[in-house]
């Protein structure tokens, strides 16, 4: 009896804990995130010097994507998540193009993931890019969509904003 006295509140607490609703804390986007999964850099403005050896439009996306810039994304959420599943793509809203996410890390509670900017220009927003008549500042708008799912709960959260790319003497 004693050792059901015992058991019984560990039981509890188990259950308690189990059932825990999965929420996001706090949820942002950037240029930069750090090995913790806090953005480091929440800026979205890239700046480039203008490529002299460029002949072609895929020329200028491979020079950035060599530069190494990305889009990142940090979720913080109330638990440890570190066994859930997370799916995360980026999305052109204007012509409903997507790009899965590149990296994605989950560490504890938060996951974090990017995409080269490169690559975006390349996939997602090539015809936008491709029918610009001036390409010293592009003014791309963008939706992050990531979803968690971990024990039968799921949550979504969906960032929106606009970066801009710019080639500057």
């Amino acid at each position: 009896m004693r050792n059901i006295i015992y058991f019984l509140p560990g039981i509890f607490l188990f259950i308690a804990c189990a059932n825990k609703q999965l929420i996001i804390i706090k949820a942002e986007c950037g240029s930069s995130v750090s090995m913790n999964g806090t953005i480091a850099n929440a800026s979205l403005t890239y700046i480039f010097k203008p490529c002299t050896h460029c002949r072609s439009l895929k020329d200028v996306c491979n020079y950035i994507y060599f530069q190494g810039d990305t889009l990142c994304f940090s979720i913080q959420c109330n638990q440890n998540i570190e066994s859930a599943t997370v799916t995360a793509y980026f999305e052109n809203p204007t012509a409903h193009t997507t790009y899965k996410a590149e990296r994605l890390e989950k560490v504890t509670t938060a996951v974090y993931g990017f995409s080269l900017i490169g690559s975006l220009l390349e996939t997602i927003y090539w015809d936008d890019i491709r029918n610009t008549h001036s390409i010293k500042t592009l003014k791309l708008p963008f939706v992050i969509h990531v979803t968690i799912e971990k024990q039968n709960q799921k949550v979504h959260h969906t960032f929106s904003d606009t970066l801009y790319v710019q080639f500057v003497d």
